[in-house]
């Protein structure tokens, strides 16, 4: 507490009893009591004192940060102009200024960046044009191609020149069921549009409901040259089908751009819903992996290998009716089987994985991973030596992040699950 000199008058006064009017007794205090006033002095308050009222501080604000031991980079964070649902869908950068955002449902956004994300032209649904049949009125229709039940949709998009490829559960309506499906469409910048061009892929067979439709995968990356995509597919909850050789549940699939034929690259996922990476200076190919009850995973992918769901897992299975017994009881186990550079457990959630590239701006960071942990809301930094994975580095939270996108400057670009894109300076 500050003292003015009015107050400090009154102190010198009382200190010293002495009364302004003599008439008056004086009562003395035992020299104890003394002692103790002058050890143990009370606050005295003067009667007129009454100071001005002291203007609060607001409280300093700092912006979201990339935080590591080994440097940082401030974000500024923008709010998406629609609403999405969860889980939500992906975006492009289609130049500096401009993203095309796509919904879970499959409805197209067009934004540009000034200041403030702004919606260039109202969302449309993704579409296919079919013909018309005997009894149809119409030469071709046009028709919504997302199917979008509980958490199934749209799962990723690859923007490569004008060409959007955007990978989504479909229906089928000769089979009743379920599949993910691969299409490309053209971006027409001019009309803020996406025009279908054609189909690249469709999983087999058909999957009955039930599914979980989180569990179906659909991650892609291109690969080695631009004419291979990768595709990540998921069991959507069948278990069972992923070890089946005439399924591509579970499966990892290259795919000829070119020609349109396929191939199994790789066998034995649960979730692969997390994030596809193709290290070209590498050559590697990366997934991030959403085990059972732990057991998240970050898996290289190799031509050939069975990664081993669900026969083996270093998770444990969830409680859940139906879904109990199919491991053959081999749990915190990958014996026998292609074993994941990195487990996590508990399970973070695991999300998009990304490379920091050899900017000049940051070399303790150069070729590392940067993984979404969406459950833990949490960016980590995977130290990578060679292809081993060393440690996990937390540098941001209190995000859920969806999709990751670092450029060539290092420039981070994070869309949130909760209507954010985090942009770094």
């Amino acid at each position: 507490m500050m003292i003015t000199a009015s107050m400090a008058g009154h102190t010198a006064d009382n200190a010293q009893q002495t009364p302004a009017d003599t008439s008056r007794p004086v009562t003395q205090k035992p020299a104890s009591e003394q002692a103790a006033d002058t050890a143990n002095p009370l606050p005295i308050y003067a009667p007129d004192f009454n100071p001005s009222p002291q203007a609060v501080e607001e409280p300093v604000v700092e912006p979201p940060k990339i935080a590591s031991v080994y440097g940082s980079q401030n974000l500024k964070e923008y709010r998406i102009p629609f609403d999405d649902q969860y889980p939500s869908g992906p975006f492009e950068r289609l130049d500096k200024n401009v993203f095309l955002f796509i919904s879970k449902c499959g409805e197209v956004y067009f934004t540009r960046l000034n200041g403030e994300l702004t919606l260039i032209k109202p969302g449309a649904p993704l579409t296919k044009f079919i013909p018309g049949n005997e009894s149809s009125p119409d030469e071709s229709s046009s028709k919504k191609v997302v199917y979008c039940k509980d958490l199934s949709g749209v799962k990723d998009s690859l923007l490569v020149g004008k060409s959007l490829y955007v990978a989504y559960t479909t229906w089928d309506d000769n089979q009743n069921g379920v599949r993910l499906a691969v299409t490309e469409y053209e971006v027409d910048l001019i009309n803020s549009d996406v025009v279908f061009q054609r189909e690249i892929y469709l999983s087999r067979p058909a999957i009955k409901e039930p599914i979980l439709g989180h569990q179906v995968g659909g991650k892609l990356v291109l690969g080695e040259n631009d004419n291979t995509l990768y595709l990540s597919i998921g069991d959507f909850s069948k278990p069972e089908r992923v070890q089946d050789k005439t399924t591509s549940v579970g499966k990892v699939i290259r795919i000829n751009l070119q020609q349109l034929n396929a191939e199994v690259h790789a066998v034995g996922f649960r979730s692969p819903s997390g994030g596809l990476y193709f290290d070209r200076e590498s050559n590697e190919l990366w997934l991030a992996e959403h085990g059972p009850r732990g057991g998240d995973e970050i898996n290289l992918i190799k031509r050939g290998k069975n990664y081993g769901w669900p026969i083996v897992s270093y998770g444990t299975i969830y409680e859940r009716d139906g879904m109990g017994g199919y491991y053959g009881n081999k749990f915190n186990s990958h014996e026998g089987y292609e074993k994941p550079a990195m487990t996590f457990l508990p399970s973070i959630g695991v999300g998009p994985v990304a490379k920091y590239p050899s900017t000049g701006r940051n070399d303790y960071w150069d070729n590392d991973l940067f993984v979404a942990g969406m459950a833990n809301t949490t960016l980590l930094r995977i130290k990578k030596e060679g292809s081993a994975l060393v440690y996990a580095e937390p540098v941001l939270q209190g995000y859920r992040i969806r999709e990751i996108q670092i450029d060539q400057s290092g420039t981070f670009y994070l869309k949130t699950d909760h209507n954010q894109l985090l942009i770094s300076d």
